[in-house]
């Protein structure tokens, strides 16, 4: 109990210190009466993350609330979080994003996937979709069908490969992996092609309740 305490001390700590920068792990074991081998292996088993990781996500976790009462750009964003390269907060952004989205598709994995849909491709702020295991889409938001054109049409049912030139893209590639039945193996960076678009993408798989491999997750990443 007494080890919790102190993760949950420290995590409250990271929490008032988000506009000045991370602390040194050395100055938070101190500042808390800890060994900093004993403060990294508590806050792990309390947090199943690193202090550093816990504080960037409750930087970006400011920033979407931020962003969304005020309005400000990333630069200014960039700027009241410590970035020294804007880019760098963009990245960090996205991928707080991303793992938002990760888990908010495996809540939903086990109840009924149409039902989900309208809450889902409305409020997710990325271009992403949704694939089963034979890469039919169950889910497709908004932003990815306006980057593909596809404004208007519904995808649901239909097959990935169906869309995507292969010859020009990484589509081959993918489906050759899909075809070889292995749905992990898929995962990585692809560059795909749609209507004379190249869509620079990033492929991870989401699981189902029982852990096992449910389908695919695409996110477009630029264009």
């Amino acid at each position: 109990m007494g080890s919790n305490n102190k993760s949950i001390q420290i995590a409250e700590y990271l929490r008032t210190v988000i506009l000045s920068g991370f602390p040194p792990v050395e100055n938070l074991a101190a500042l808390h009466h800890i060994s900093v081998s004993k403060l990294m292996r508590d806050f792990k088993t309390a947090f199943q993350t690193s202090p550093y990781l816990y504080f960037r996500k409750l930087q970006m976790e400011f920033a979407e609330e931020h962003i969304r009462n005020t309005g400000c750009s990333k630069k200014e964003m960039a700027f009241m979080l410590g970035f020294s390269n804007p880019a760098n907060y963009t990245l960090c952004y996205n991928r707080y994003l991303r793992s938002k989205t990760e888990e908010s598709w495996k809540n939903c994995v086990g109840n009924d996937v149409t039902e989900n849909h309208h809450m889902l491709t409305s409020k997710i702020p990325l271009p992403v979709a949704m694939l089963d295991k034979n890469m039919n889409y169950l889910l497709a938001c908004k932003e990815l069908l306006s980057i593909c054109n596809l404004s208007g049409i519904d995808l649901i049912g239909k097959n990935f490969f169906d869309l995507f030139l292969e010859n020009v893209s990484d589509s081959a590639l993918l489906k050759r992996r899909a075809l070889e039945g292995e749905m992990s193996s898929l995962a990585g960076d692809y560059d795909f092609n749609i209507e004379g678009n190249l869509l620079k993408s990033t492929v991870n798989p989401w699981y189902d309740d029982v852990g096992e491999v449910g389908g695919m997750i695409i996110f477009v990443t630029s264009c």
